[in-house]
Formats: structure tokens, sequence, C-alpha cells
């Protein structure tokens, strides 16, 4: 096991665009980017952890080491819209740093906004305010979220969108027996899938997972298994019954296996949907992607039970 301690998502990220998993159409059309010097504004959204924030990066490095000679970070902003949300941060942090002059440094400016979903609308029109003014043809924007639904329609016909699409399985898998041989950890190829079944596409929880169970000293073949269908079978009787009942339960899976209930809340969710296909419909899956776009912060015991209370309306 190596003994370095940085997170292995950090680790085994792809440094370079090559190594990124991409579909076709999207790796001809970024890699033409970097061919032509037409670099437009971007605006990546999909599932998460499906790889756009690095891509975005290693975009921009590529682009910089062909145009620049070099990778300069001085002109890149990266701000996550999650951790500021507020109008502020569009008229400071942002405004200060397109209208800033670089003395010895040349080249393009680079300004990256994670997880805009998360953003407020009048943090959104600011946003759009300042695309519609600025006159700097060294700017670019390059925009990232999770559920395109969230944003204005008015700010996303200021890009050029890229959709990432869930993860090949086949890579999946690759890419964590790497880790898995790096890490010296000999994970069985049946744990590997368990891993994948666990997460769909979502590369940087699995790592994140496979990462904790190590550090922690847990064996990752029982911690799989500690959410399985029995559990959320049961959650889902007692959903049906009595709500003081359901929260008790929820609360000792939660504090038994030091998962949050927020994380529980989507593995009832994806059992919902792999298991329980009549029960979903457009109205549910609206209902579950409200939701999840929201699970960070839904960990107050009311909103719980709020949304416990919801899923009996959906299931029975």
């Amino acid at each position: 096991m190596n003994s370095e301690n940085i997170p292995f998502v950090e680790k085994y990220r792809p440094k370079i665009l090559e190594d990124t998993v991409l579909d076709n159409l999207s790796r001809t059309i970024l890699e033409n980017m970097i061919t032509m010097n037409d670099f437009p504004n971007l605006f990546f959204y999909g599932p998460p952890g499906t790889g756009k924030t690095t891509t975005i990066i290693n975009l921009i490095e590529s682009f910089q080491k062909k145009y620049n000679g070099s990778i300069n970070k001085s002109l890149v902003i990266h701000l996550n819209a999650s951790d500021e949300r507020g109008i502020d941060t569009i008229r400071t942090q942002i405004n200060n740093f397109v209208l800033s002059k670089s003395l010895f440094k040349k080249g393009t400016k680079f300004v990256i906004l994670d997880e805009v979903d998360y953003m407020t609308k009048n943090a959104q029109q600011a946003l759009k305010y300042l695309l519609e003014n600025n006159n700097n043809d060294n700017i670019r924007f390059c925009l990232i979220c999770n559920y395109i639904s969230k944003i204005d329609s008015g700010l996303q016909n200021e890009f050029i969108k890229i959709r990432f699409n869930d993860l090949p399985k086949e890579k999946i898998i690759g890419k964590l027996k790497y880790i898995s041989e790096k890490e010296e950890l000999n994970l069985s190829l049946e744990t590997l899938e368990k891993v994948q079944k666990l997460y769909k596409s979502d590369m940087r929880s699995m790592i994140n997972f496979i990462q904790l169970c190590v550090q922690s000293n847990l064996k990752l073949e029982d911690e799989i298994n500690i959410i399985n269908d029995k559990i959320c079978e049961d959650i889902e009787e007692k959903i049906i019954g009595d709500q003081m009942i359901v929260e008790k339960y929820l609360y000792d899976i939660s504090l038994i296996n030091n998962i949050e209930k927020n994380n529980l809340i989507k593995i009832i969710f994806n059992y919902i949907i792999n298991n329980k296909r009549e029960k979903i419909t457009p109205k549910f899956l609206k209902y579950m992607e409200n939701i999840i776009h929201c699970l960070p912060s839904l960990n107050d015991k009311d909103i719980i039970t709020r949304i416990l209370n919801d899923l009996k309306g959906y299931i029975i």
C-alpha cells in the first residue's frame, strides 16, 4: 500500500486530456478547439463523478501548453458555486479577475465556475450580464453543473454545451482495477463490480469509498454489503407503515454503519429505480432529481422526515 497521504481522487486524476474518458464526439470537438486555436465559452453538464471538472482543467492546460508554451495557473480562476452562491461572487472575484491586467503574463484567461446549478437566479443573471458586457476577447468562461435544468436558458445560450454521459462500465472497472493494483489492495473483479453497482457512474464516489475503507481498516467486501436490497425492502415496508418507526430505523442504520442519512436516501432512490419500475413516473423522477440536487444539505431531521413522507405517497 502506498503511504502517500493524498486523496486517491487527486492521486489518480487524469493529468492530460488524452487520458480522460470521453465519448468520441466530445473528444473530437475538444481536440479540434486546440488544433484550430478556437476556444469558445464552454458549458459542461451531466451526472456527478463523470469527469467534467478534470476534463476542463486538462483541456485548458493542453491549450496553454500549445499556445503559451507552458501551463500558467495565474491565468485561471476556479470557483465553486456551491461554496459561494451569492451574487457577490460574480461581481467581485470574477469581475476583478476579468478586469485585472497581467503585467508579465500573456495568454487567454479562463474563468471556471463549478456547480453552477447551486447559483441563485440573481447570480445567474449577474453572470449573464457580465458575459454580455465583456468586451475582452481574451477571456473564456467555462461552466460546469450536474443539472442543466436549473440553469436559466438565457445564460445557457451564451455557451457551447457538452453533455457528459454515464461512464462505460468497462472503463470504470478498468480504472478501479488500476488503482487496486497500484495500492496493492488485491481487490477481486467481483468486489470492483459491486462498488460500481453501488455508485453507478460516479467514479469520484467509488474512489473515495475505496480509500475510506482502506484508511479505516474496514473490509471493503463487508462494507459494500451493508446496505443491501433486504435493508431497502425493510425501509420500504416501514415507510408504508409507522413514520416514527422508519425514522428510527433510518437513524439506527446511519449510526451503526457510519453512513450519512442523505446517502441512505440516495440508495433508497436507486433501489426503487432498479426494483420498482412500476412506481417510476415522470413526476417521481422530477421529484428525485430535485432531492438529489440538494442532497449535500439534507441531513436536517425535519427535511428527512418530509422526504420519507413524500416517498410513502410514491410507493403505495
